[in-house]
This record gives C-alpha cells, sequence and structure tokens, in this order.
C-alpha cells in the first residue's frame, strides 16, 4: 500500500513539471462528480469507481448499492427486468458531469411500472407514484432514511390502504375486491364460502346477515364470526325445539311455509320411530289426511299406541294377536321360515355369529323338525383345505382356528406357529401369513422345503462365488432381523480387507451399480481397488504425476482429514510461524475445466509468491 501511494506521488509530481502546477485535478478527471458521489472525489478514491485500464465495472457500482444488488441477484425488481438486465449501470448513470447533474433521471408518466413485476391496475394507473413512495410506507428501515427511493415498498395492500375490516378477515385483499374501486368485492363468491346461498337466501340484502356497526371509532361491517350452524342461529324456532334444529328436514330455503316432508326428519321425535320398509316410504303415503287432522301431518296425534293394523289389513283376522312384529319383520312382511321371535337356543345348537344371519331354509332344507347333522363345520361346509390341516392330529375341526364370527382370519397365531417345523424369528414375525402361504390365489399351508431361497431365491446366484456363501442358506452371511444387514461375513477372507469408515458402511454402498434404466444391479467383482474406483476425486489432475501412490499417503480410513499428510515431505517443508497458519490462507479453490477444487499445487514457494 505504501509502495502505490509513492506511485502517485510521483505521478502528480511528474505532472506538476510538465504543467507548470497547473490544476492537475482537471488533466486527469473528465470533471467534476454529481453531488450523491462528491464525498469520492480526489485521485486517491478513482479506484473506488473504476479498474486501471478499464471500464467502470458493475461490481464497482454494486457493491455501495447492496440492496439494489441483492435485488437483483435474486431476480426481482425494475433492474432484474428483461428491459434492463445485462445493461451496464453506466450506460443509464454516467457521472463526471458537474456537482448538479442528475444522474437518476426518471420519467415518472412514461415509466413501464410491470417491469417492476407489479402491474398497476385500474385506479392505481391514476394515482401519484409518491403517493404509494412515500418513506411512511417504506418497510426497509435503512432505506426510509432516503425520501427519494423507490425500493422498500410491499405490494401488500395494506401498506398503503387502511384495513376496513379490522383484521377480521384474511390479509389478501385482492381475492375479493379489484383495483377499480373497494366496493363492490365482485371477486368473492358466496357459493365458495361456508354458507352458500341458496332458496330465498339469495335474495336479501347483505346487510339483513352482515349488519354495519361502529368498532374503535369506525364503521365496521361485520362478515366474519357469524352464527349459521343451524337455521335457529338466525330464525325463531317456532316448533319451539320439540322436533330439533334440523329445519331442512322438513323445510327448503324456497320458502319456510314450503313443507317438503323428506326423509332426513328424525321421526323418532315423534314417538314412532321408522323402520325397515317404513323407512323408504314417501310420508304422504301415511300423511293422506286420514282422521281429518288439524294441521299437516298430525294424523296419528291423538292415538296412543300405533298398531300395524292402523295401517295394514290382518290377514289373519286377529288368530295370531294384533302384535305382528312376533312373526314378521319390517323389511318384508313375508315370513322368514319361522318367527323371528324364535329362540334357537333352546335346540343343541345356539345361533352366534355370521349363523345368526343365516336363513333358516340354508340348513333346514326339508321340515324345520327334520334332524341336521352339526357336530362338525363339515357336516355343512365343504373343506377349503381339503385334508391338508387334518393331517396334523392336533386340529380336528375348522373351529380350531376359526369363529363362527367369520371364516376370514384365524385363531392360528403366533405362539402355534413357534410350536410348528418352522418358527418365526425376526422379520418373518412381522410378514403378512398371505406372503408365504397364498399361493396362486389358494391359501396352502404344507410348505415341505423350507430353505430360504426357496421364497425368496438366490438373489447372488451367477454374482457371488460359492465359496463365500451357502446358496441354500442366506443365515451363512445374513440374519432374519433385516436382509440388508449382513452380520457374519469376514470381509478379510477376500483381497480387500475392511478398515476404518469402511467397517460401518453398508456393503450396498459398494456392491450395487446403477443401471442407465435405473435400476440397481449386484456388483462383487471389482476390477480396481483404487480409492477412486469409488471415490470422486476432488483434487483434479495436481496429484496425479507425483510420487504417491494413492490416496492413503494422505488420507486414513476413518475420515477424509488428511491425516497421513506431511508438508515437510514437500517442496516447501512449514518453519516458524508457517506452521499455525491455516491451510486456506495458502490453498485457494479454483475451477478447471468446469471443476472446482482447492488448488495444493500452486508452484509458489519463494516469498514473494505470497508477500508483497
Amino acid at each position: 500500500m505504501q509502495k502505490v501511494e509513492v506511485n502517485i506521488k510521483i505521478i502528480i509530481l511528474f505532472f506538476s513539471c510538465i504543467t507548470g502546477g497547473y490544476q492537475i485535478n482537471a488533466q486527469i478527471s473528465p470533471g467534476k462528480l454529481s453531488a450523491a458521489h462528491s464525498h469520492l472525489e480526489g485521485l486517491s478514491n478513482c479506484t473506488q469507481c473504476h479498474e486501471i485500464g478499464k471500464k467502470t465495472p458493475d461490481s464497482k457500482c454494486l457493491s455501495c448499492h447492496a440492496e439494489l444488488n441483492n435485488r437483483i441477484k435474486n431476480n426481482k425488481g425494475y433492474h432484474a427486468s428483461y428491459e434492463i438486465k445485462g445493461k451496464e449501470c453506466i450506460s443509464c448513470h454516467s457521472e463526471h458531469h458537474g456537482v448538479k447533474f442528475e444522474m437518476i433521471r426518471f420519467d415518472t408518466k412514461n415509466f413501464k411500472h410491470e417491469l417492476t413485476a407489479y402491474k398497476l391496475t385500474g385506479s392505481h394507473q391514476s394515482v401519484d407514484c409518491r403517493k404509494c413512495h412515500d418513506p411512511k410506507y417504506n418497510q426497509n428501515a435503512e432505506l426510509k432514511k432516503n425520501s427519494k427511493t423507490y425500493l422498500g415498498l410491499s405490494q401488500k395492500c395494506n401498506t398503503c390502504h387502511e384495513d376496513f375490516h379490522q383484521n377480521t378477515l384474511s390479509s389478501d385483499c385482492a381475492s375479493c375486491h379489484q383495483t377499480d374501486k373497494f366496493r363492490p368485492a365482485p371477486l368473492f363468491n358466496h357459493q365458495k364460502s361456508n354458507f352458500a346461498l341458496n332458496g330465498a337466501h339469495k335474495n336479501l340484502d347483505c346487510k339483513s346477515c352482515h349488519p354495519t356497526e361502529m368498532r374503535g371509532g369506525k364503521e365496521f361491517q361485520k362478515f366474519s364470526g357469524i352464527a349459521f350452524q343451524s337455521c335457529a342461529s338466525c330464525h325463531k324456532d317456532a316448533h319451539a325445539g320439540k322436533f330439533g334444529s334440523n329445519c331442512k328436514a322438513c323445510h327448503s330455503e324456497e320458502s319456510f311455509q314450503k313443507i317438503s316432508g323428506n326423509s332426513g326428519f328424525n321421526h323418532n321425535l315423534t314417538g314412532y320411530k321408522l323402520e325397515g320398509k317404513h323407512k323408504h316410504l314417501d310420508c304422504r303415503s301415511c300423511h293422506d289426511n286420514r282422521n281429518q287432522p288439524p294441521h299437516k301431518f298430525q294424523e296419528f296425534l291423538l292415538i296412543k299406541d300405533i298398531q300395524c293394523v292402523a295401517c295394514h289389513k290382518d290377514v289373519h283376522d286377529g288368530k295370531f294377536g294384533i302384535d305382528c312384529k312376533n312373526c314378521h319383520q319390517q323389511e318384508s312382511f313375508r315370513i322368514n321360515s319361522i318367527p323371528s321371535t324364535f329362540d334357537h337356543d333352546l335346540t343343541t345348537f345356539k345361533l352366534e355369529g355370521k349363523h345368526e344371519q343365516v336363513n333358516c331354509k340354508n340348513c333346514h332344507k326339508t321340515k324345520m323338525t327334520d334332524p341336521v347333522a352339526h357336530q362338525q363345520c363339515n357336516d355343512c361346509h365343504t373343506d377349503y383345505h381339503q385334508g391338508e390341516i387334518y393331517r396334523n392330529a392336533e386340529y380336528k375341526d375348522c373351529d380350531d382356528c376359526h369363529s363362527v364370527q367369520g371364516f376370514a382370519g384365524s385363531r392360528y397365531g403366533l405362539d402355534q406357529h413357534q410350536k410348528g417345523n418352522f418358527p418365526l424369528r425376526g422379520a418373518h414375525q412381522a410378514v403378512d401369513c398371505k406372503s408365504c402361504h397364498l399361493k396362486r390365489d389358494r391359501w396352502t399351508f404344507n410348505l415341505p422345503n423350507q430353505e430360504c431361497r426357496n421364497c425368496h431365491g438366490d438373489q447372488h446366484k451367477g454374482l457371488l462365488p460359492e465359496e463365500y456363501y451357502k446358496p441354500t442358506d442366506c443365515r451363512s452371511c445374513h440374519n432374519e432381523d433385516s436382509w440388508q444387514s449382513i452380520t457374519s461375513f469376514d470381509h478379510s477372507r477376500t483381497d480387500f480387507a475392511l478398515k476404518g469408515k469402511h467397517l460401518s458402511a453398508n456393503c450396498g454402498a459398494c456392491h450395487t451399480v446403477q443401471k442407465p434404466e435405473g435400476k440397481k444391479e449386484q456388483y462383487f467383482q471389482k476390477e480396481s481397488k483404487q480409492c477412486s474406483s469409488c471415490h470422486d476425486n476432488p483434487h483434479g489432475n495436481q496429484f496425479q504425476q507425483t510420487t504417491a501412490k494413492s490416496c492413503n499417503d494422505c488420507h486414513g480410513f476413518d475420515n477424509w482429514t488428511a491425516a497421513n499428510f506431511n508438508h515437510d515431505s514437500t517442496r516447501f517443508p512449514l518453519t516458524g510461524e508457517h506452521k499455525v497458519v491455516s491451510c486456506a490462507k495458502c490453498h485457494f479453490p479454483t475451477v478447471v475445466d468446469g471443476l472446482e477444487f482447492v488448488l495444493y499445487k500452486s508452484g509458489k514457494v519463494e516469498c514473494k509468491d505470497c508477500h508483497l
């Protein structure tokens, strides 16, 4: 730095001699700087903006104008637009034209605001620029100090406009309003809200449900927090809660006076529960003005005990009483073989589970009193397993494994499996039964061959010499907890013993190869055992012509630090203060042929190469 200052003084002295001391600034500088840059006047400040022998680079401008530089890097704002990006700063903002020269000549009338990524629409097109670009709206504390800047303004509406809704609605005003005028809100669609307008609701004035009030000393129209969970939230219940709160069960939104009589009404509230076929009848099938009721749907109001004969003809003429439900069901008037009230438990076969839903005729194919064989499940059901299960004397009938709740599923669990000839261990305990026992859409439990490859196949066939594994027993290397875990293979049997980090590496990291179609295949016969056959070379070509035989000369197997490297074996042994200097102080990143790496062989071994 001292040397540079001496040179500048010599240059000034030289010009003073040949010009007789006449205004040296006028001879070197093309003119005075503008007021904004006046603090940079003087020969010692030239390199603040210029590079010797070159144009004024943009990097010099942007190093001072950091906020603008940041926006350009993030592809934001006017200077990152398609019309401006790529231009040199000096093409629009030149200097040395005098103190009063305006570097920024901004034509507000013809400015294309859409280049800032915020297009002016509606009323915004006629607003004076400074109405919005006012320091009071600036979101950046530093930029706010500059009253002339156009940066730092947020695009959110509430940056400039007062929130009429007082934080009760979303801050995204544009989801409802347009820029032409605040009222109405043409983009708001009530049908997409939690309360779609139907029927007579469509014709109501908004203020009928959204009243205007004073809040915080200002006019406020309430749009959120309005109860609408039931009709009674707005309307008086003429039935005083007698029929519940679901008015739509009878009424429609077209008119409160219009009775729909649809099946959504909870008939249980009347004291007469609708069951079976009754649930699907049109209301007017029963409510047909019989008995001349005082009001609609009150035909049975004065009948205390409603029996079937009130609507249906008794074909038995009272012979079996008036309670038809003793024999019949409401799903169908036809009898289901025997009365539904018959207690089957009185027989020697109690009906449980799925048997309770079976039609009587499925078992009682002749007379109801004829005996039916029922000692074993196979008396009625076909043996799905075709005798396979009963070869084992421990299991005699279906109910040894299955229940009458449903044939699917089995009570044969892990405890029983562990007593068999193939106890489940490790990951086998979590395998779904059908993975092993469902063959070609049929369950089978006779699996004579229990070798691993019977289910899993030989994954290493033709890829790994049999001297390293047993094809009939994968457990020579793997365990049953996880196939990915290799527990007993001794890698030292090969010509590449594992050390350091290699001991904890997953086998697949080295022994799989990625095919072009995306498929991974095993790969064990590696042609090279050099580090570079698996690991990328981060050093470029700078060590290829050295005496180093492999990465091990510098690196160990425990980590990538150069623990084995000895700087004293190089052309530049470290002495004195050099011993405590960080490597990065001398060895910098560089890029060669598109590859970035740290340059260690720079050839700089003399003091003058690093020290000025």
